[in-house]
């Protein structure tokens, strides 16, 4: 059972290197767990390994991948698979937001490169490793943004209507559907796998390049519902070590308690077909065990 005390516990943390992802980072490490990190900026990535170290926490592991690219996300997984550890914990947790849109080298827009296919990549092709511990689990950090959200299939990178929070809202959207598909496959298993929203935060990594933008745009009334950011991982953290949540699966949490989400979360066809165009663009398939 995976609990306060994770010793022994190997976890892995996209964007760890601020916010959220920091946060979650340090605290499950001090918990006793081996962290492997992945994060784009080798400097910044180096700068919490040494903070790990510090703090007397097991010697982390770095991976550094930029995850808006498909073939470092899948090269990651590769990585991290060739360590021969089974993976007790993942946490996909690295996003971003763009003010203008963004294609990646690869023709997808960034936004959801980075929040939604990275972790369909990198969790599909780490499912060997997740199914080798006693028991694992998923981790998707979302947003409560995917309310908004307007999933169009025929215009995945935003060609026809682009707002800095339309991929990034559909992004948090996919993450729901990504976690309730996958759950329902992974059903009867020893992995669980649930969707996070930690709640309203403003951190720089969130807003990726564009936080200036974003505090000019939203000024002083972000800071009468926002959360410190210190506090920002502690829905995460929760999800991914608590004993409470032992056994739970397929879930949207806020507030570290089970949430009911909006109706636009249950539809199952649409989660459906993201998961089979998912499949598609980043040619890792489901393989049942």
């Amino acid at each position: 059972m995976i609990g306060a005390d994770l010793d022994g516990k190997n976890v892995v943390v996209t964007g760890p290197t601020s916010g959220i992802g920091k946060g979650t980072a340090l605290t499950l490490a001090a918990r006793g767990a081996r962290v492997i990190l992945v994060a784009r900026n080798p400097t910044k990535c180096e700068a919490v390994a040494h903070e790990i170290r510090d703090a007397g926490g097991v010697e982390p592991i770095t991976v550094i991948a930029d995850l808006s690219l498909l073939s470092d996300a899948k090269r990651t997984a590769d990585e991290i698979l060739a360590l021969d550890l089974p993976i007790d914990v993942l946490v996909n947790n690295a996003g971003l937001v763009n003010k203008n849109r963004r294609l990646t080298p690869e023709g997808l827009e960034e936004t959801m490169a980075v929040n939604y296919f990275a972790p369909f990549a990198i969790t599909l092709k780490l499912l060997p490793a997740l199914r080798r511990a006693e028991r694992a689990r998923v981790v998707n950090v979302t947003s409560n943004s995917y309310a908004i959200a307007r999933l169009d299939f025929d215009d995945l990178t935003f060609e026809r209507r682009y707002w800095m929070l339309g991929p990034y809202s559909a992004s948090k959207l996919g993450n729901i559907y990504f976690t309730r598909e996958l759950a329902r496959r992974l059903e009867g298993s020893k992995i669980t796998v649930n969707a996070v929203h930690p709640g309203l935060i403003f951190t720089n990594l969130g807003l990726g390049n564009n936080s200036h933008f974003a505090k000019k745009l939203i000024g002083s009334i972000w800071g009468l519902f926002a959360k410190d950011e210190s506090e920002g991982h502690k829905c995460v953290v929760w999800a991914a070590a608590s004993a409470e949540m032992e056994g739970v699966t397929g879930q949207y949490l806020a507030d570290c308690r089970i949430a009911k989400p909006k109706k636009i979360a249950f539809r199952d066809e649409a989660a459906r077909r993201l998961w089979d165009v998912s499949e598609s663009t980043t040619g890792v398939c489901w393989e049942q065990a």
